[in-house]
C-alpha cells in the first residue's frame, strides 16, 4: 500500500523546476545584454522593437519548429501592452511558457557547459538565489579563459626544451628525476639576488610526471575559477602564490633549489579550500538526495567530495616532493615548502583578490586580515633572505654561465 505522502509527480515537478531555473540564469545571461545593446545610448528606452527580436530569433534558430505565421502570433501574444515593443520581462515570460516549442538545444549547449564549470565554483545557493546569475553576467567571454591555459604550455614548452636539450646526460628526464641546473629560470639559492627566480621557478619541472600533476590540477581547478573571477584576478593569487611558494623555501630549506609550478597550483588549491570552508553548508548540492546521475553528480560536487579529492592530491603530492627532497640523490635534491606557502597564499590572496559579488559587513574585516597577514609574512620572509647568514655562498658567475 502506497504510503500517503507518496507523489509520484514529484520527481518530474523537481526536474522541471530545474529547468526552469537554469533557462532563467541563461537567459538573464545572453538574451538579457540584447536589451542593454538595444537602447542604443538611450536609458530611457522602454525595450526593442518586435521585429528586432523575431529576427534576432530566426537567426538563433530557436524557433525553427514553428511556422513563420505561428512565430508571428507568438511575439504578438507575449508582447504584454500591444505596443510593439519588447521588454525582456515579456521575453522571458515567452521563453518560459513556451519552452516546450522552442528548439533549446541551439541555445543552451555551450550554456550548459559554461553553468557546469561555474557550479564547481560557485556555492550551490547561490543557483538557487542570485549570485549565480550575477557571476556568470560578470563573465562575458570577452576575453575568455586563457590565462591559466597559457601559463600551462609556457610551461610544458620550456619543460620540452629543457628535456631535449638534457637527454644523452647524467640529467636526462625521466618520470620523477632530471632538470636543468644551470637554468637561469630555476630557483639557486646561491644565486638569489638574480630576483626573477623567485617567480620563474615555476617553468621548471623535476621529470614529466612532476608537470603532469601540476597541470591537470591547474587546469581542472583554474579554468572553472578562471570563468567566475576573471584572467586578471586568477593572475594575482597565482604569482603571489609561486612568489610565497619560493619565500617558505627560502626560509625553511635555504641549501636547496626549488623546481616546479607547486606554488601555483597550491594557490589555487587554497583558494578553492577557502571557499569550500566559507560555503560549507551551502556546497553539499543535496549529495545524499535522489539516485541516478543527477545524485552521481550532486555527491562530485560536494564540499566533502571535493575535500577528499583536494587531499589525496596533495597528500600524495607532498609525500613524493619530500620523498625528492629527502630520500633521492643529491641531483634530485628539490624543495617541498612551496606548497605550503603557496596554499597559505591562496587562501589568503584568493579573500582578497577573488571575485565577490554579495560582500557582507564582517567579509571586509577578513578582506583586511587577510592582506595584512600576508604582507607580514613577505616581510618576513624578506628580511630572512637579506640577514640571515646560512645561505650557500653567493655565485657571481654571469647568467646563464653558472653551472
Amino acid at each position: 500500500m502506497p504510503s500517503k505522502n507518496h507523489n509520484p509527480n514529484s520527481a518530474d515537478s523537481k526536474r522541471k523546476e530545474e529547468e526552469i531555473r537554469e533557462l532563467k540564469i541563461y537567459l538573464s545571461q545572453t538574451v538579457k545584454p540584447w536589451f542593454e545593446e538595444g537602447r542604443d545610448g538611450d536609458p530611457e528606452a522602454q525595450g526593442i522593437p518586435l521585429r528586432d527580436i523575431r529576427q534576432r530569433l530566426d537567426a538563433s534558430g530557436v524557433m525553427e519548429r514553428i511556422s513563420h505565421g505561428g512565430r508571428q502570433r507568438m511575439l504578438e501574444q507575449y508582447d504584454a501592452n500591444k505596443d510593439g515593443m519588447y521588454t525582456y520581462p515579456e521575453l522571458e515570460q515567452l521563453f518560459l511558457s513556451e519552452r516546450p516549442r522552442l528548439n533549446l538545444n541551439k541555445l543552451t549547449r555551450w550554456q550548459q557547459l559554461k553553468l557546469g564549470l561555474v557550479s564547481t565554483v560557485v556555492p550551490e545557493n547561490a543557483t538557487e538565489e542570485k549570485s549565480l546569475e550575477s557571476y556568470i553576467e560578470a563573465y562575458n567571454c570577452k576575453p575568455p579563459p586563457l590565462f591559466i591555459i597559457f601559463i600551462s604550455v609556457l610551461e610544458t614548452i620550456i619543460f620540452i626544451v629543457y628535456a631535449v636539450e638534457l637527454k644523452g646526460t647524467k640529467y636526462e628526464v625521466t618520470a620523477a628525476s632530471g632538470f636543468p641546473a644551470y637554468s637561469p629560470l630555476i630557483y639557486n639559492p646561491a644565486r638569489r639576488y638574480e630576483v626573477w627566480r623567485f617567480v620563474t621557478y615555476m617553468c621548471i619541472h623535476v621529470g614529466y610526471t612532476h608537470l603532469i600533476s601540476n597541470l591537470v590540477f591547474q587546469l581542472v581547478l583554474g579554468i572553472p575559477m578562471e570563468m567566475v573571477h576573471e584572467w586578471w584576478r586568477m593572475m594575482i593569487v597565482y604569482f603571489l602564490g609561486v612568489f610565497a611558494g619560493s619565500l617558505a623555501h627560502s626560509v625553511t630549506d635555504p641549501s636547496s633549489f626549488l623546481a616546479g609550478a607547486s606554488g601555483g597550483v597550491y594557490a589555487l588549491i587554497g583558494a578553492q579550500v577557502g571557499a569550500i570552508i566559507m560555503n560549507w553548508e551551502e556546497m553539499q548540492h543535496r549529495w545524499m538526495e535522489g539516485a541516478g546521475f543527477g545524485a552521481v553528480l550532486r555527491a562530485m560536487l560536494s564540499a566533502v567530495t571535493r575535500l577528499i579529492v583536494i587531499g589525496v592530491f596533495v597528500i600524495a603530492d607532498v609525500g613524493i616532493a619530500l620523498w625528492k627532497r629527502y630520500g633521492a640523490g643529491e641531483s634530485s635534491r628539490v624543495s617541498y615548502a612551496a606548497h605550503i606557502g603557496g596554499a597559505v597564499a591562496g587562501v589568503l590572496m584568493g579573500t582578497v583578490a577573488l571575485k565577490n559579488l554579495e560582500k557582507k559587513p564582517w567579509e571586509l574585516k577578513v578582506w583586511w586580515i587577510s592582506l595584512v597577514i600576508y604582507l607580514l609574512l613577505v616581510s618576513f620572509a624578506l628580511f630572512w633572505n637579506s640577514l640571515y647568514p646560512g645561505f650557500p655562498g653567493t655565485d657571481w658567475t654571469p647568467c646563464c654561465l653558472a653551472t
